[in-house]
């Protein structure tokens, strides 16, 4: 075995005992397990906020598509995902934590109906288990790189790692690993950056880069992807502001205030580290004989000197890790609490919680590889995520604040033909269009939304007294929120 190898797995091992050490700070209650106590500090909630931009997803996608597609195919991963935090600062982060919420799926239950719940969460579960997908699947390729081994073992070794410690001491477990794992990567990729940079120098770097990939090509002209750079930047800056595990982190926060800052930290950091990844995208036409579908991991093994190389393989596994952990943690307390406990009878407590949210996470995790084996396209899978929410439970969220005259039949109306229209897009968009199959979507959402609201505010009358409420830890255990 190399000393890259030997490096990865000491790591691997590292972050793993971090996670089993958090054990101890979920002591033996839900809350503490899905929101880890509630007392995340300001930087702690801005440093895990950039993680999904860093992962597998965000920085193998956006070298390898700004290499491929241009520039703008590459940043509109960093930029979308900024845009979205700073967006959610402003607008989203206050009032969501204000409703003390358990999962991101109760805002649906409290401000709609227990139906609408059911619907957001399982469309939040087709697209989360994408987006766990699409990290895997860059793990899996990374640790076949490697270490020389096919990709199926290396994905199912690290699934296994990632819910072996997730589950331990749960959103403890996936801060503590994040703040750690996002600086590894911050670090490792500005360094890589500057280096590149300064040996080569910047004049002969961007000298190869075709005049397609560079200035506004990427935004202004449909033959060179106009409109899916759009679509990417739509469906990331909004979509996925209803991520189940960004949401999660705001709900973690102290308060309403140190979730707004911890947003706008988390985007500026996003800016300032994601960009100089989607030049790294471009430096590669410069230094021929890349893998395309692998450009940054390819730079990290054999274009760099090897500290430098180390630390970003090391860092882009760390900020995937993190991704993957607290999208499963999310996901499958959502399954647990509005797919299951809604449905049962019996009151819960905190272990009945805590013992099936930790089982669940195994199954959920064994979709999401399976997923990862037969798509292993991580940049892809990112954007078609958030595409899924976006057509479906985006305008129901934002009208459910901001609107009084939002109510349940409206929502469930938005969700179904949202989702729909997404769907029949996909198949039926001509090539040339591609990119509208994202934009349309939340458009005809959105009129769904207001016709219906309007149209039965006598027979399905909107809840306002959602806001005036704020359930104890108790009742949010027992579901009587």
């Amino acid at each position: 075995m190399n000393t890259m190898g030997i490096i990865v797995i000491i790591f691997t091992l590292l972050t793993m005992l971090i996670g089993f050490w958090t054990y101890y700070q979920v002591k033996g209650r839900a809350v503490n397990y899905y929101k880890a106590g509630t007392m995340m500090p300001v930087w702690v909630v801005g440093f895990t906020l950039c993680a999904q931009a860093f992962d597998a997803n965000g920085s193998i996608g956006t070298t390898a598509m700004s290499y491929a597609d241009g520039f703008w195919s590459g940043a509109s991963i960093p930029i979308g995902l900024s845009v979205c935090l700073f967006i959610t600062g402003l607008f989203f982060a206050k009032p969501i934590h204000r409703m003390n919420l358990m999962t991101l799926a109760d805002f649906y239950h409290r401000r709609y109906s227990q139906t609408t719940e059911t619907l957001a969460a399982l469309t939040m579960l087709a697209s989360n288990i994408i987006l766990i997908a699409g990290n895997l699947a860059g793990l899996g390729l990374l640790y076949s790189m490697v270490f020389g081994v096919d990709y199926l073992p290396m994905l199912l070794l690290v699934a296994g790692c990632i819910v072996a410690y997730a589950i331990t001491g749960g959103l403890f477990a996936s801060i503590a690993t994040s703040v750690f794992q996002v600086a590894v990567f911050s670090i490792a990729t500005l360094l890589a950056f500057v280096w590149l940079t300064m040996h080569y120098g910047w004049s002969s770097l961007m000298a190869d880069v075709p005049e397609t990939h560079k200035y506004f090509i990427g935004l202004t002209s449909p033959e060179h992807g106009a409109y899916l750079n759009w679509a990417a930047l739509l469906s990331l800056g909004i979509g996925d502001i209803i991520a189940i595990d960004f949401m999660q982190r705001v709900i973690s926060a102290r308060s309403p205030e140190t979730a707004q800052k911890g947003c706008f930290m988390g985007g500026f950091m996003t800016l300032i580290v994601g960009i100089p990844t989607a030049f790294i995208g471009l430096y590669a036409f410069h230094i021929k004989g890349l893998a395309s579908d692998n450009v940054l991991v390819d730079l990290a093994m054999n274009n760099l000197p090897f500290f430098i190389g180390a630390l970003l393989i090391l860092g882009i596994i760390a900020a995937s890790m993190s991704t993957a952990a607290g999208v499963i943690l999310a996901l499958s307390n959502m399954i647990t609490r509005n797919l299951m406990q809604r449905y049962t009878s019996t009151v819960w407590n905190d272990h009945i919680l805590l013992h099936f949210s930790r089982l669940i996470s195994v199954p959920t995790m064994l979709a999401a590889v399976i997923f990862a084996y037969y798509i292993p396209e991580p940049g892809l899978l990112l954007i078609l995520a958030f595409d899924v929410m976006l057509a479906g439970c985006f305008v129901p969220f934002l009208l459910g604040i901001y609107w009084k005259k939002a109510n349940t039949a409206a929502a469930i109306s938005a969700i179904i033909i949202g989702a729909a229209t997404r769907l029949v897009l996909h198949f039926t968009i001509p090539e040339s269009l591609a990119g509208f199959d994202t934009m349309i979507p939340p458009v005809v959402s959105l009129f769904v939304f207001v016709s219906v609201a309007l149209l039965t505010q006598t027979s399905s009358q909107p809840n306002l007294n959602v806001f005036a409420h704020v359930p104890t830890d108790r009742e949010l255990v027992e579901a009587k929120d």
